[in-house]
């Protein structure tokens, strides 16, 4: 490649990484900021979800988050970050700090910033002596008790509520545990009052398989077209199905669907591609639509039916995961037969950890969170967890999915060279497929998969 040729395309990469930047405007909508407490948060001690778990809720209340801090248990600090943020965003929401330990100083930082000193609040105090039954005074838990005396004590909408701990208000700062057991429990409350405000974005995802620099100047004009539209832009690495996506969002569905149709036809039609993100919802129509357009159809309605005769005993069927796209096709086929059977039974799915690529953590999340999955990690071949899993399913049923250019089925060698192999009954219902079988079903449907598997 001549040096000319690397200069193009490093300026065409670093525009392609402004664009996915560029276009995301602000709407007229309410404002929060979230400021996130805690030393061990920036020691990297505890990892950080609380954010992500109260960006997603504002976003359905059409709140826009403006803003993450992150940052010390320091008086000073949470003073100065509380006060800023609450002349510039319509909600704060503050987690962390506010524990029994000589580190939990939100409360103090909080009446500072208002010029407001602490007391022990009376509710809090009976919530701890009959909640919580606790009745010396000198408790360190009493600590939770001493907030600002400005302050006010929220029960969500069903206020008193007799087995719920209140969240704080000050002006328009709202605080929260640290924990995301207590804070998710308590957040919901104030989400609830905040869903009643009425608004919300009206978002659209579009999907398409070409670099961003290829639709860049489509989306410039229709950002140009439609001042009232947020237009985001974000390239992916590790997806089969398409290069980058697009999302346009506004305050109501005419000017989204308004700009989204003018941006299809400012693109040539072949780059888009009509990706789900939920293949798992409405599993048996996709399926069958699927069906109605493919030409070995007997193959899969076979599998399917031999899954079916398994599922009749869901207790004792574990399917083998390697994050492969045959193991996403054979937990699909496997969630198909649960929802035709109308099962409760959740899935069972056993993976072992050495075999996976260190990347695989998000991705096994995704699978679990989709199709509801018990999954069991296996850390070795003889491993006393997969004994366990064993002898309890009396004899169970380890479907696997790996298939070869051939057809021919793979036994791996992490099952194959178990202890207690004997006591398994192995079965690959995809058998009689090929590579081409698998990725015409799996890409029909756009199951979940890795691109490196």
């Amino acid at each position: 490649m001549s040096l000319h040729q690397c200069l193009i395309n490093t300026h065409i990469r670093n525009h392609a990484y402004v664009l996915s930047r560029r276009y995301v405007k602000g709407l007229n909508r309410p404002t929060a900021g979230i400021i996130v407490i805690g030393d061990e948060i920036l020691k990297a001690q505890v990892k950080d979800t609380n954010s992500h778990y109260i960006c997603n809720l504002l976003y359905k209340c059409g709140i826009q988050v403006k803003k993450i801090s992150v940052i010390s248990d320091d008086v000073e600090e949470i003073s100065k970050e509380i006060k800023d943020a609450s002349n510039k965003y319509t909600y704060v929401i503050t987690s962390g700090g506010i524990g029994p330990t000589h580190d939990d100083v939100t409360y103090k930082g909080l009446a500072k910033a208002f010029n407001d000193k602490l007391h022990y609040h009376p509710k809090l105090v009976d919530i701890i002596k009959n909640h919580f039954m606790i009745n010396d005074a000198l408790s360190p838990v009493y600590k939770i008790a001493q907030i600002p005396e400005k302050a006010s004590l929220k029960f969500g909408l069903n206020t008193n509520k007799p087995n719920s701990f209140p969240y704080i208000t000050l002006e328009n700062i709202y605080v929260f545990p640290g924990s995301p057991v207590f804070l998710e429990k308590s957040f919901q409350n104030l989400y609830e009052e905040l869903l009643s405000t009425n608004k919300r974005f009206v978002k659209e995802e579009v999907f398409i398989d070409a670099r961003e620099d290829l639709f860049a100047n489509a989306l410039s004009t229709v950002v140009k077209e439609f001042p009232n539209v947020s237009f985001g832009s974000y390239p992916v690495n590790n997806c089969r199905y398409f290069k980058a996506f697009v999302t346009i969002e506004s305050d109501n569905e005419n000017d989204t669907k308004r700009a989204k149709q003018r941006f299809y036809e400012l693109n040539p039609a072949d780059i888009f591609v009509n990706f789900d993100r939920t293949p798992h919802i409405n599993c048996i129509t996709k399926y069958n639509n699927f069906l109605q357009n493919c030409s070995h159809r007997p193959i899969y309605e076979q599998s399917l039916e031999k899954l079916r005769q398994f599922y009749q005993n869901p207790e004792r069927v574990l399917i083998y995961f390697d994050s492969s796209m045959e193991s996403s096709v054979v937990i699909h086929l496997a969630h198909i037969c649960k929802t035709q059977l109308h099962s409760d039974n959740k899935l069972q799915v056993v993976y072992f950890k050495k075999e996976m690529p260190v990347d695989m953590e998000e991705f096994i999340k995704e699978m679990v969170d989709k199709y509801n999955l018990i999954m069991y990690t296996v850390e070795t071949a003889v491993d006393n967890k997969i004994n366990k899993i064993v002898q309890s399913h009396l004899r169970p049923t380890l479907l696997i999915g790996k298939v070869e250019e051939s057809g021919e089925s793979k036994i791996n060698s992490n099952y194959n060279s178990m202890d207690n192999v004997n006591q398994l009954q192995i079965d690959n219902p995809l058998h009689n497929w090929t590579k081409k079988d698998v990725w015409t079903f799996a890409s029909s449907l756009y199951l979940p998969c890795k691109l490196t598997a």
